[in-house]
C-alpha cells in the first residue's frame, strides 16, 4: 500500500513515493519487483529499500529480485517477532544477492538517512520484506492497513 502521509513519511526525503508491503519470500519478491518496475517505467524514480525479515524466509531470494532495480538497500530489526533477522546479517544476505546493503537501527533511521543523504529526483521507496515489520511501520506512522 502506499503510504501518503504520517510520522514517518514527514522524515523521508521531499516528494518520496513511499510504498509499504508484507511479502517475504522470493515468490513475493518478484510480484513486487515486477511492478515496481512498471513504475519505473511509467515514472522513473531511484528505488531504495528498506527491509526487515525473520529467519524462516529465503531473505537473499527476496532481494534476488530487485537486483538491477533497487539502488541500494537499509535493513532494519523486526521488533514485533523474536525470529528477526539481525540488521547486519540481513545486509549480508542482500550483498549476497548482488545489492549494495548497509544495516541501520530502524525505519526512522533508514528514512533520515536517505532524507540526509540523497541529493537526487525524489525517490520511491519500498518498505518490506516480513509482515511484522509491516505491521510496526503502519503502527508507528499512525496509519491504519488499507
Amino acid at each position: 500500500q502506499k503510504l501518503p502521509q504520517g510520522r514517518l513519511t514527514e522524515l523521508a526525503p521531499k516528494g518520496a513515493d513511499i510504498w509499504l508491503d508484507g511479502g517475504h519470500n522470493p515468490g513475493a519478491g518478484v510480484v513486487v519487483a515486477e511492478a515496481l518496475a512498471e513504475q519505473e517505467e511509467k515514472n522513473p524514480r531511484p528505488l531504495f529499500l528498506i527491509s526487515g525479515m525473520i529467519n524462516t524466509k529465503d531473505q537473499s531470494g527476496y532481494f534476488r529480485a530487485f537486483k538491477g532495480l533497487a539502488r541500494h538497500v537499509y535493513t532494519v530489526p523486526v521488533s514485533l517477532s523474536d525470529a528477526g533477522v539481525p540488521n547486519d546479517e540481513l545486509a549480508l544476505r542482500a550483498g549476497e544477492a548482488g545489492l549494495s546493503a548497509e544495516p541501520v537501527s530502524s525505519v526512522a533511521s533508514a528514512l533520515m538517512l536517505l532524507r540526509d543523504t540523497w541529493d537526487g529526483p525524489p525517490p520511491r521507496i519500498l518498505i518490506g520484506g516480513s509482515l511484522y515489520l509491516a505491521g510496526a511501520v503502519l503502527a508507528e506512522n499512525g496509519t491504519p492497513p488499507t
